[in-house]
């Protein structure tokens, strides 16, 4: 266990002692959790900045294209260039006039290819902020609309009950019934204003078999 998990433990079980000693003076805190993880992937939100990284994404790789698109042209261009500067055929002034166009066209190819790094440099910082920043206002939005319904319903503390199965760590909460569990009506919160390809599908009534017809008795 790393030392923020320790910490979190620690926190959690100071909280514990303290909502076991304060209950029996005072009215019960009331405790509700919310699956934060499922309650972000299943944002419309996040599903539309997801499309627009990748959109994003795919501009850049567009691009990106078209300049290793262009190395290829210079470098068989220079390739071209040096065999004829090789070639004894040629004149000495045409070999000549070759190794000066050679020599720009390779001047021109490592300009490039450096030019490639710098942009997959920054195509990569690029994404990366929007992606934060992108997270960080879905987080905060989610946050708005726990915090509002929470009050509404009087809780005094909302938990985050997620587990990140690609990153193992110490979950908040190590047991919860949940009767108090607030993710679907969050959820629900949070896809009121979603439209088109976002909106969430109805779940599937299940159906009703209608009764069998009475067998007649026969006389």
């Amino acid at each position: 266990m790393n030392h923020s998990s320790q910490a979190k433990m620690a926190a959690m079980i100071l909280a514990a002692g303290f909502f076991a000693a304060t209950a029996t003076a005072q009215e019960p805190v009331k405790i509700a959790t919310v699956d934060l993880l499922k309650a972000f992937d299943s944002y419309w939100k996040t599903k539309l900045s997801n499309d627009q990284l990748k959109e994003r994404g795919a501009d850049f790789d567009k691009a990106r294209i078209g300049m290793i698109d262009d190395l290829n042209l210079l470098r068989e261009d220079y390739n071209r260039l040096n065999a004829s500067i090789q070639d004894q055929a040629n004149s000495e002034e045409k070999r000549a006039d070759d190794q000066k166009k050679a020599q720009a066209k390779l001047a021109e190819y490592k300009r490039l290819e450096q030019q490639i790094i710098e942009f997959n440099k920054n195509a990569q910082k690029t994404l990366g902020d929007q992606t934060q920043r992108l997270r960080k206002g879905r987080l905060e939005e989610i946050q708005e609309v726990v915090s509002a319904k929470a009050k509404e319903l009087g809780y005094d503390w909302v938990i985050d009950s997620s587990q990140d199965v690609m990153l193992p760590r110490t979950p908040t909460v190590l047991y919860t019934n949940g009767k108090n569990d607030l993710t679907a009506v969050i959820i629900g919160i949070l896809n009121e204003a979603a439209s088109g390809k976002y909106k969430p599908s109805e779940p599937a009534k299940p159906s009703v078999e209608k009764p069998a017809a009475p067998t007649p008795i026969e006389k």
